[in-house]
């Protein structure tokens, strides 16, 4: 009767396990791996490529759970110690969708209203330099960053612990930018509009930020081993073990890899890029997204809600953001949210109609050959969507043109930097498909399907782009946290902004000759003199470099304790700009006056007296302006 019994049960088993065994092996990811195999297809993925690898911590799940769980490389080189699930990494960007989260539960508690003016939630006369205060802002141009501010300077990752704010408050108070376009005219990624938001989440929920995220997202998941504060003040465990993570750069010549040591990266901004912790909780969190009862919210309805898009590109109706989830473009469109600090790379993006998803972690800044390429590897190529073969390229036509980036600094100090970085020029190739990127390090434009484009690179990092025209006619590709405008007089700032920095060099370098020679002058005692012009003429070249150093150097120093040397920068090409003007009206005026001088002599006094004034306009236009704004 017991050998019955046990047959029975054994049989009752086997009838059980096997539709389960046969389903997961039906299971396929987009990209048409057996879920099954996928921690096979991974370790194949880090051994081709282990060249460039320092380390990575990745976590695949579904709907059910975490499927796969593996770890690579090194936390420490020198060490020789390998990265595990003890691992701490800075999430970067990914902790954005920390804010985002906190926003809906508010929303579905009823605290916060998407169609209020966000002015409703801050304190009287907070936003200062909104350039648009009719047009109403709310949560969701937050969400979307279309709120239309500009970069912020001061959000970076350059500053040192004791550099930090005591205070959120305080913090988006003292970093407050720009607005520089009306609302919902661009796709403008904003550090600042996503901290705002996080304060918003404060003065609503009456609790700091850190506190929120701790009691109503962290503790539900069991996400012990993760800290959102900016000192990592709500979790020793963290910080103790963040000291232990080294950060390198690895590149195909390994001449140029960089080992960067512990390369903390204290965020002024917290809310929007300050999240650190093990792979597994941030799995965790990633997973919640798809879960079968979504712990983030009371009703699944909610998390329906943010899976519903905010935003289109151009006037498709193809997502480009679902309240603060990016949509990026694979063999399906899937959620999430990319991220990078100083140190260290994150990416987080599921399937919401599937379930599935997958978690990068790489202590290495900028990281794309693991951070995009494991992604790739789960859910595909866009080449290979619907969305290509249903829009199929409809003529061959030329893009070739100067294009400025939406994400950057417009207005105020170091408004000049919109011309030394993020511009790039689209050149023709022999393909009609593809035009290059010559000053972006390889990169390429290829035209994929009507009004679709990829923009790839060498490092593996591919993005969806989308092709549309703005209201003043001009050609723009949407991506996923920018627009990039078509612009003409960006050409003239980039010659000026590259031509000044430059001449300012020969003009020190000549300098430098001319005090040589004086001195080799005295030594042999065959000094000559010099006339008052040619004196003029060489302050000018002295004003000329220290100038070029000033707006190249001074103006790309980034931090919030910076800020006396944007007052000093400013002040000084005032300074500067004064003599300058002084000295061509005096030069001029003496050139005129001597009747003795020969053609060449007062044609090179004329030139210099023209460059004297052409100096003073530069000053105007990148720094009077700026001083204006500061």
């Amino acid at each position: 009767m017991k050998r019955i019994i046990a047959m029975l049960v054994a049989t009752l088993m086997l009838v059980m396990v096997i539709p389960q065994n046969v389903y997961a092996a039906e299971q396929l990811t987009p990209s048409g791996i057996a879920y099954e195999d996928i921690g096979e297809e991974i370790d194949n993925y880090v051994n081709e490529y282990e060249a460039g690898l320092v380390s990575v911590g990745t976590c695949v799940f579904d709907e059910t759970g975490i499927i796969y769980e593996g770890y690579y490389g090194y936390s420490d080189m020198e060490a020789g110690i390998l990265a595990d699930e003890e691992t701490v990494y800075e999430w970067g960007s990914t902790s954005k969708l920390l804010v985002w989260v906190s926003v809906m539960q508010l929303k579905e508690q009823g605290k916060l209203d998407f169609e209020t003016d966000i002015r409703e939630y801050l304190p009287e006369g907070f936003l200062t330099k909104l350039q648009y205060e009719d047009e109403r802002i709310t949560m969701l141009n937050l969400m979307n960053h279309d709120a239309g501010f500009q970069e912020s300077m001061y959000e970076n990752q350059m500053a040192t612990e004791d550099e930090l704010y005591g205070s959120l408050e305080e913090a988006v108070k003292a970093c407050e930018c720009y607005q520089a376009y009306h609302v919902g005219e661009h796709t403008a990624y904003s550090n600042w509009g996503t901290a705002l938001a996080a304060l918003i989440v404060e003065r609503v929920s009456g609790m700091s930020y850190v506190d929120y995220v701790n009691e109503y997202i962290f503790k539900p998941l069991g996400m012990e081993h993760t800290s959102i504060g900016m000192h990592m003040e709500d979790n020793d465990w963290v910080r103790e073990q963040r000291e232990k993570l080294k950060c390198y750069g690895r590149y195909a010549q390994e001449e140029y890899n960089e080992n960067y040591g512990v390369c903390h990266s204290w965020v002024q901004l917290y809310p929007a890029g300050a999240a650190i912790g093990t792979t597994s909780d941030l799995a965790k969190f990633a997973q919640a997204f798809v879960a079968t009862d979504c712990p983030f919210f009371e009703n699944n309805e909610t998390r329906d809600e943010m899976f519903t898009a905010t935003s289109f590109y151009g006037d498709s109706d193809i997502a480009e953001n679902c309240h603060g989830l990016w949509t990026e473009q694979f063999k399906i469109p899937t959620l999430g949210h990319a991220g990078n600090t100083g140190g260290c790379t994150a990416n987080l993006q599921f399937d919401p109609e599937s379930g599935l998803g997958i978690v990068v972690l790489t202590n290495e800044p900028g990281e794309t050959m693991f951070s995009t390429g494991l992604v790739s590897l789960l859910f595909g190529d866009v080449r290979d969507s619907e969305l290509v073969r249903n829009n199929p390229i409809q003529e061959h036509y030329d893009i070739s043109g100067t294009y400025a980036p939406t994400r950057t600094i417009v207005s105020g100090y170091g408004s000049a930097l919109q011309y030394a970085y993020g511009c790039f020029f689209a050149t023709k190739t022999d393909n009609p498909d593809v035009f290059d990127m010559p000053l972006t390090g390889g990169m390429q434009m290829i035209h994929i399907g009507d009004h679709m484009w990829l923009q790839t690179s060498e490092s593996g990092a591919n993005f969806f782009v989308y092709e549309s025209v703005n209201a003043e006619g001009n050609r723009q590709f949407e991506m996923m946290s920018t627009d990039m405008v078509q612009s003409n007089h960006h050409i003239l700032g980039i010659t000026v902004y590259f031509g000044f920095a430059i001449f300012g060099i020969v003009c020190l370098i000549i300098v430098l000759i001319k005090g040589l020679t004086l001195l080799l002058r005295k030594i042999t005692k065959k000094e000559k003199s010099l006339t008052m012009a040619d004196k003029q003429i060489s302050v000018q070249q002295l004003i000329q470099g220290l100038s070029g150093v000033i707006l190249f150097c001074l103006i790309s120093v980034i931090g919030v304790k910076e800020y006396a040397f944007a007052v000093f920068s400013c002040i000084m090409a005032v300074v500067l700009a004064l003599i300058s003007l002084a000295n061509g009206i005096v030069l001029i005026k003496n050139t005129c006056k001597d009747k003795e001088l020969g053609r060449f002599k007062k044609s090179k006094q004329y030139i210099w007296a023209v460059l004297m004034f052409g100096y003073v306009a530069v000053i105007v236009w990148f720094q009077l302006y700026d001083f204006v704004h500061i």
